[in-house]
C-alpha cells in the first residue's frame, strides 16, 4: 500500500502561461510494478506541460513534487514536444474550474529528450 501524498497538493503554481492544447495531445508513464498510466494534457509549452489526474487516482499517492522520472509524449500530427523525456513533477494543483471537478492538476517540467535508439 502506498503513503497518501496528497498532503503535498497546494493551490496552482504555474510559472508560465500555458495555451490549452489539441484533446490528442497525452503522457504515458510506467513505474516498475505499476501498470502504465497514460494521461490527457491539457496545455503544453517546449519546457513542460500539465496533466490532469483524477482526484481517487492511486498515481496520485506515487508521485510527489520534486519527483524526476522518464515520460512519454505522444503529440498529434508529431508535434513537438514527442518521444520519451526526463521530467520532473514541479506542482500538484487543485483545480477549481467546475469542467474539471475531480481532477488535480500537475505540472510537469520537461528536464530532457531521452535517446531513442
Amino acid at each position: 500500500m502506498h503513503e497518501d501524498k496528497t498532503e503535498n497538493i497546494t493551490d496552482e503554481k504555474r510559472s508560465e502561461h500555458r495555451p490549452a492544447t489539441s484533446r490528442d495531445y497525452r503522457m504515458e508513464i510506467k513505474f516498475v510494478g505499476e501498470p502504465i498510466y497514460q494521461f490527457r494534457l491539457i496545455n503544453v509549452t517546449n519546457e513542460g506541460a500539465s496533466i490532469l489526474i483524477k482526484d481517487d487516482s492511486a498515481f496520485l499517492n506515487m508521485i510527489e513534487v520534486g519527483q524526476i522520472a522518464d515520460a512519454t509524449f505522444i503529440s498529434p500530427k508529431c508535434s513537438n514536444p514527442t518521444g520519451i523525456y526526463k521530467v520532473q513533477v514541479k506542482h500538484i494543483s487543485k483545480i477549481e474550474e467546475k469542467r474539471y471537478k475531480g481532477h488535480r492538476l500537475a505540472g510537469i517540467s520537461l528536464l530532457k529528450k531521452l535517446d531513442q535508439t
